[in-house]
């Protein structure tokens, strides 16, 4: 951590250093180097280099110089014998070891040093011999203290109410003030995001506000808590004292998921007595917020990422890249964005070792240095290393899981897919063609995955299989649908060839089957042997309804890799019905990334071919951009908006450039019409667009969730249910007619319940 000069310029290499940035070790060890450095250089600007760079400020930087040259003017002072006087003097010792004192404690703390020489006395000395070395040394400690009181540090450490806070505050930092959080402050050529995505607020009174950097393409993700900030100093001094003597606990055996919440509300009720008894003002919303904060930092992850959980709607990611580097996460609106908070090493092992304890049984330790756990509390599944699996560094990846999975309706609002494919997508879940789900990693295939068990329904058994539990079986579960959950060893642990008591998915999927017909989906298929159980799976059982995902980008990706990597036939397939590409995409450098289907391909088993189906026409914006249906001539398929749709003048004029082969097969097996089952894609593409159209005319994006986009599609299948004859026609254009005279009421009910439950 040595200053090392480039012209007048002192740099300082944080990465070599094992004391925390700011710290009473840092400041103690950084002033004696400074003391040194500024007597044999002229120093204009100090940098310090860690996993972000500081830049001091001329005006700073020689606030900082100027306490320095201090200190070095001291010490020539402390090395002086004369000023001590005879060394056979009583008193020579005491006051070579004061003015020692006041040096070192001047390296640390300057209120503290100038408060300890002001409080020094001594007696007059008996003798009138001494009496000139007396008023010397005392002559001498009277103009350190007014040296020391006069340089802007010591003038800055009196107003920020410590050496750390000052230190920090030239460095564009500071800390909180119950808790030593340090914080940057918001740089000083940000622009706010002014509109509404770029400003919103989150429950408990957390407030976001969106900053752009244009000329470094940054943004900055400012998260704050106006009413904890805006506490009286004795609410302050009481929620730090209840965060350090809780920090001393240790709740062991103690079940981290409902752990949280209880002592939110055991803190709640101590600081409402605390502060009656000391008579401090309180409100019980102010005991909630310290009451949470304090839960938080104790048996949470920390008030920060506890705060960034609450934004699920808009953030998917956090990310640690190591202790003392500022925390980022991925926005959906402004991607990869960094946000003013630093965890120290304290701060982010106690996290992590919340993370740990969440899920029962998991191990994180040089001997189990890489772990992912799911905390159901938080919704969130945490990918966690440390040595000797990082170069020192506690590391992780916080996936915010969504607590409902996504619908049909919502992948509309973020012009993910067009209403036909929505409605499509739709028909042949319901009519059980397998389905692999693919793209690269983060573009959301386990969401789109979980969103297809919507239009599965109630009527049939679902299982979902998995490592980790990112598939909210419990939202649907509690709708009625009829959904277990298996778990399996860990795909990513495979490799280690440990003795795990779970089963590998092969085992567990035949299995399942073995208890009757469900449909099964599996999450995330990596290695080998998972591959090629799915491929068995499919060709030994033909018709078994299976889902699952994986990472590919193209056909050729899949088929590359079954024959190179996994060594099995390419023909192998196509005994999977469809494969759906997700893709992510950017229209401007610094613009948003949207996730959005790709294209669609189905197996074509007669002709041993696989028949593209939709295809993504990209345009110059999220607007222009379409998902082009290739089966359909008719212009409405390509189309966002159906207001106008006419679904029975669509019936007498549709126009079919062939008929998908999933389609061909699924009308075969329940003796329809290819053409019924697209008019019924048209259909339920339709409902789904009504339900997104509401919630955007009545801005309230509730009515795009599962509640009420699971009553809405029930009804729906009810009126065509109603309506089959014999032959299992319907008449889609009179079901319209039905849903269209129906529809508004179960909107204004619906908005009815909405306002009583949050009322």
């Amino acid at each position: 951590m040595e200053l090392v000069a480039q012209g007048k310029k002192a740099y300082v290499d944080l990465s070599k250093a094992s004391f925390e940035f700011g710290s009473t070790e840092f400041l103690n060890y950084h002033f004696r180097n400074l003391v040194s450095f500024v007597q044999d250089h002229d120093v204009e600007q100090i940098i310090y280099e860690e996993e972000i760079t500081y830049v001091l400020s001329k005006e700073s930087t020689q606030i900082l110089v100027e306490y320095a040259r201090t200190l070095a003017e001291i010490e020539a002072i402390y090395l002086k014998k004369e000023i001590y006087g005879d060394p056979r003097d009583p008193m020579y010792t005491r006051r070579t070891e004061v003015v020692k004192r006041f040096l070192t404690t001047s390296y640390t703390n300057p209120v503290d040093a100038v408060r300890f020489l002001e409080n020094y006395r001594e007696p007059l000395p008996d003798r009138a011999g001494l009496m000139k070395s007396y008023e010397v040394f005392m002559n001498t400690l009277q103009y350190m203290i007014n040296k020391l009181k006069n340089t802007k540090f010591y003038n800055l450490v009196l107003a920020r109410g410590g050496v750390k806070e000052a230190f920090l505050n030239l460095v564009n930092l500071s800390t909180l003030n119950y808790i030593d959080l340090v914080m940057l402050d918001v740089p000083s050529d940000a622009v706010k995001i002014t509109r509404k995505e770029g400003r919103y607020n989150l429950p408990y009174g957390v407030e976001v506000q969106i900053y752009e950097i244009p000329e470094k393409d940054i943004y900055i993700y400012d998260i704050r808590q106006p009413e904890l900030e805006k506490l009286n100093p004795d609410l302050r001094i009481l929620l730090r004292e209840l965060i350090i003597n809780q920090l001393k606990e240790n709740f062991i055996n103690q079940d981290y998921n409902v752990l949280y919440n209880y002592k939110i509300n055991e803190y709640k009720q101590f600081f409402l007595e605390a502060a009656l008894i000391r008579n401090i003002p309180i409100t019980p919303r102010q005991a909630l917020l310290m009451a949470r904060d304090t839960a938080s930092w104790v048996i949470g992850f920390g008030a920060p990422i506890e705060n960034i959980a609450l934004d699920r709607d808009n953030v998917t990611d956090i990310y640690i890249d190591s202790e003392n580097a500022p925390i980022y996460l991925d926005h959906r609106e402004f991607g990869i964005t960094h946000t003013l908070y630093r965890y120290n090493r304290e701060q982010l092992e106690r996290a992590f070792k919340n993370m740990v304890l969440s899920e029962k049984g998991k191990k994180f330790d040089s001997n189990s240095p890489v772990v992912d756990v799911v905390s159901a509390r938080a919704s969130m599944r945490c990918h966690l290393q440390r040595p000797p699996a990082t170069f020192g560094e506690l590391q992780g990846a916080l996936r915010l899981m969504s607590e409902e999975p996504f619908t049909y309706a919502q992948y509309l609002y973020y012009q993910s897919m067009t209403p036909m494919f929505a409605g499509y997508d739709d028909v042949l879940v319901t009519y059980g063609s397998s389905e692999a789900v693919l793209g690269v990693k983060g573009v959301g295939k386990t969401s789109f995955t979980a969103a297809k068990i919507a239009a599965i329904g109630t009527r049939r058994r679902i299982i979902p299989v998995q490592d980790i539990w990112e598939i909210p079986v419990r939202a649907y579960r509690k709708r009625g649908f009829h959904i277990g959950a298996a778990k399996i060893a860990s795909l990513d642990m495979e490799h280690l060839n440990r003795d795990l008591a779970e089963l590998d998915l092969v085992a567990m999927a035949n299995a399942l089957l073995r208890m009757g017909d469900a449909a099964l989906i599996i999450n995330e298929v990596r290695s080998k042997s998972n591959v090629q159980g799915i491929i068995n799976l499919l060709n030994t059982q033909p018709g078994v309804f299976l889902l699952y995902n994986l990472h590919a980008e193209s056909l050729a990706d899949v088929r590359d890799r079954l024959e190179l990597v996994f060594g099995i036939p390419s023909s192998s397939m196509l005994a999977t019905d469809r494969y759906t590409f997700l893709k992510k995409i950017k229209y401007t450098r610094k613009g948003r990334t949207y996730r959005l289907v790709g294209f669609e391909y189905e197996s074509n088993r007669k002709d041993k071919k696989f028949e593209k189906i939709f295809e993504l026409e990209r345009g110059n914006s999220i607007n222009d951009t379409i998902l082009k249906a290739l089966f359909i001539k008719n212009p409405e398929a390509n189309k966002k908006d159906w207001d106008k749709l006419d679904i029975s003048k669509m019936y007498k004029e549709l126009d079919l450039e062939f008929i998908p082969p999933i389609i061909q097969k699924r009308a075969e097996d329940n003796g329809l019409k290819p053409e019924d089952l697209i008019m019924q894609a048209f259909y339920k593409g339709y409902v789904i667009y009504k339900v997104y159209q509401a919630a955007k005319i009545t801005d309230n994006k509730e009515l795009m969730k599962l509640d009420f986009y699971l009553k809405t599609n029930n009804f729906a299948n009810k009126i065509i249910y109603d309506m089959e004859q014999e032959f299992g026609e319907v008449d889609f254009g009179e079901a319209q007619k039905i849903f269209d005279a129906a529809f508004p009421s179960m909107v204004e009910l619906e908005l009815k319940l909405l306002k009583q439950q949050s009322a």
